[in-house]
């Protein structure tokens, strides 16, 4: 999960959001899925496994589209199983597509990422990652510290369940292994104009949706700030956009006290800056959502008395709202270019498009939010966005789909939980047990 700092939420417009779901959700009540007999039990039995296969995961991670011992595993579990299983997908070597009922139809397909971070885990924990990898060309400590250990060991013990009672399961069950959630670890945008797909856009790109006929994509992502075992399903934008820019801004360099002599790349720099915030409060439409543009990284100069003839900066773009992110995307080399050229300068701008507003489908949703309650999940249909950014959000521009938030926070204690992309990032492994029912769940909704 690409993270941002802040929660936003569109407020203006969320009277209407809820009320949509409140009418979703009374229609879908009737209607949900009634837990197998046999749930309970089978939860009951697997609930060491689970803990421990999570804990095996931990301790092996690896980096985007790098995991392929992490691959090997996922692999070994499913045949075991009996699971079909396809090895790779075009433009995704690391990916595994796991199969259940392929002779069914109205296909649903459950998804799990399974890379992890360029982060050295700080947790103290007795399995904690000491792991080390390679990360665009450098070695890199590695950690789950965003808690894809988690999502693989729920998927693959709702797997092996779902495995055991497939005639029980009236429909065709892909299970999606993705790699590189997080980005490619081989390869830099920044740096390379014509990077390989990655991620969930290869796997889509490549014809995921359609080689199964997928009907709904259903996922799930850990989340510290919720209590352990409490599910939260958006009717609307789960997540936000994730979108990056870099601006080069070229001057003429000159001595500090004769800056008529030049053209000031600093000056421009910061005046680019300034301008971009303006594009949020005089070009977008407020009441559809929220956008933000921080630039996170501004470099300049090389010593005090001598005017800057260059400059560079990195930033973010996020948004929750497709609209808006497009206007974000417009307006942004528009104003730098525009900034630059009353400087005197110029600016080269590169706009480095990532995850598009990771959006659920309203009935669906509220759908599964009953579903879950019937399986025994604590779950509640709210408008909740943590202000992070996924790829779970090109399914959904394919079919109606669902991307769940489950609680691992010590209960009492998540207003100070480590956040995910922490280094003392830690998850409450009571909580794994409703993300394999919320898993099953999906799996056998009407």
């Amino acid at each position: 999960m690409r993270c941002a700092k802040k929660y936003f939420q569109s407020f203006s417009a969320y009277p209407v959001r809820l009320l949509s779901a409140a009418f979703a959700c009374a229609l879908a009540a009737a209607a949900h899925a009634a837990a197998p007999d046999w749930l309970d039990a089978e939860i009951k039995a697997h609930a060491q496994g689970l803990t421990e296969l999570r804990r095996e995961l931990h301790q092996m991670p690896e980096l985007g589209n790098q995991e392929y011992k992490t691959q090997s595993r996922i692999i070994d579990i499913l045949k075991a199983s009996g699971i079909e299983v396809v090895t790779g997908w075009k433009n995704a070597p690391t990916a595994v597509i796991g199969i259940l009922n392929p002779d069914k139809g109205r296909t649903i397909a459950l998804r799990a990422d399974i890379d992890a971070l360029p982060i050295k885990e700080n947790t103290g924990l007795s399995y904690a990652s000491k792991a080390k990898g390679m990360f665009w060309g450098k070695e890199a400590d590695v950690s789950h510290m965003c808690g894809h250990d988690a999502h693989m060991a729920m998927l693959l013990t709702a797997a092996q369940i779902l495995a055991k009672h497939k005639n029980d399961v009236d429909r065709r069950i892909v299970f999606v292994f993705q790699p590189a959630e997080e980005g490619d670890s081989l390869h830099n945008p920044l740096v390379e104009q014509n990077a390989p797909l990655s991620g969930a856009k290869a796997l889509v790109e490549a014809g995921l949706t359609e080689r199964y006929d997928i009907k709904h994509y259903f996922g799930i992502h850990v989340s510290p700030k919720l209590e352990a075992g409490d599910m939260r399903v958006s009717p609307d934008a789960a997540l936000n956009s994730a979108d990056a820019f870099e601006i080069r801004i070229t001057g003429e360099q000159s001595h500090g006290s004769m800056p008529w002599t030049g053209a000031d790349a600093a000056l421009a720099a910061a005046q680019t800056i300034v301008s971009l915030q303006q594009i949020v409060s005089r070009n977008i439409d407020l009441t559809n959502g929220m956008g933000v543009i921080t630039v996170g990284k501004l470099t300049a100069g090389e010593t005090g008395n001598v005017m800057p003839g260059s400059a560079y900066m990195l930033g973010t773009i996020r948004s929750n709202h497709a609209d808006i992110r497009a206007k974000l995307l417009e307006r942004i080399p528009e104003v730098a270019h525009g900034t630059a050229h009353a400087c005197g300068t110029k600016a080269d701008v590169k706009i480095i498009e990532i995850y598009p507003v990771t959006t659920n489908d309203p009935t669906t949703a509220a759908a599964t939010v009953e579903n879950l309650k019937a399986f025994g999940v604590k779950a509640r249909l709210e408008t909740w966005n943590p202000g992070a950014s996924e790829d779970f959000s090109f399914y959904g521009q394919k079919v109606p789909s669902v991307f769940m938030f489950l609680g691992v926070g010590e209960p009492g204690k998540t207003d100070k939980a480590a956040n995910n992309h922490s280094d003392k990032f830690v998850i409450d492994d009571s909580a794994l047990s409703a993300g394999v029912r919320a898993h099953i769940a999906a799996a056998m909704s009407d």
